[in-house]
């Protein structure tokens, strides 16, 4: 896929986490980041983990409303991969609402391909906007709860699959 190329981000069922236990912000990165790396999508958990942490101290990645995107990008890529994990009684990430966050929608994607980074990011944020997408996904319980609030997302917002 090339930088001019429409983004399709898609959703693995493999790479969503519905059951995330970590404490705080850095706890719970690490642990998507390591569910990542025993699916198979990157090699080292730990170089996710710590990039993933040093984008947050850049700049919070929470939106508010219990929901985060938080992002990078790696060399070793050469498509987006898009995650989900969720905190059932949320972590704190700094949100501008001071809501925790509950719901994290995980954006990785190649560091050749700025371009393509971005489209997934707005790709993403357009599916938050539908409000069926976002309750949905705060509803959510299970990986199957999750992909369906995914496919509920507009087709003009979405590829999604499963």
């Amino acid at each position: 896929m090339s930088a001019s190329e429409p983004v399709t981000v898609g959703i693995d069922a493999r790479l969503i986490f519905p059951d995330l236990s970590g404490r705080t912000r850095e706890e719970v990165l690490t642990e998507i980041a390591g569910g990542l790396a025993g699916a198979g999508v990157v090699r080292d958990a730990e170089d996710l983990s710590r990039r993933l942490i040093e984008r947050e101290a850049l700049g919070c990645t929470a939106l508010g409303g219990g929901i985060a995107i938080p992002h990078c990008k790696l060399k070793e890529l050469s498509d987006v991969v898009l995650a989900v994990g969720r905190r059932p009684g949320g972590v704190d990430f700094g949100a501008p609402d001071g809501v925790p966050v509950t719901i994290l929608l995980l954006v990785l994607s190649p560091a050749q391909m700025p371009g393509l980074h971005l489209q997934a990011l707005a790709r993403v944020s357009r599916w938050l906007r539908t409000p069926a997408v976002a309750d949905g996904l705060r509803r959510a319980e299970t990986r199957e709860d999750i992909v369906e609030a995914i496919r509920g997302a507009p087709a003009s917002a979405s590829s999604a699959r499963a």
